[in-house]
């Protein structure tokens, strides 16, 4: 078994996997960054013009605040996303290796 060839075959594979989750969060991070702070300002405008009361602005930038907050998990369940693609790859390669070397498939 050539542990050499293994490990070039999984880093390969993890650069595969990996490279298309960075692209992924740089498209999405700053729609949830810029969607909160127009929220936020368009809170401030209403309040600053009477429409919104204080207690209502307090309460919509609660949920602006929860909005960013899922953009956030929206971004983290990419990467674990991509995380176990990787770890199922990882295991797909060392089964076939181990398997090759062994006289009797045992995984």
């Amino acid at each position: 078994m050539d542990l050499t060839a293994i490990g070039r075959q999984i880093a390969a594979e993890a650069a595969r996997i990996g490279g298309a989750t960075w692209p992924k969060i740089q498209a999405a991070a700053p729609l949830y960054i810029r969607g909160y702070l127009h929220t936020l300002a368009d809170i401030a405008a209403g309040v600053g013009r009477g429409e919104i009361t204080r207690a209502a602005a307090r309460m919509y930038v609660r949920n602006a605040h929860l909005l960013l907050i899922m953009g956030i998990a929206n971004t983290s369940q990419i990467v674990m996303v991509q995380v176990q693609s990787l770890m199922d790859s990882v295991v797909r390669t060392l089964r076939g290796a181990i398997n090759a070397a062994l006289p009797v498939a045992i995984l």
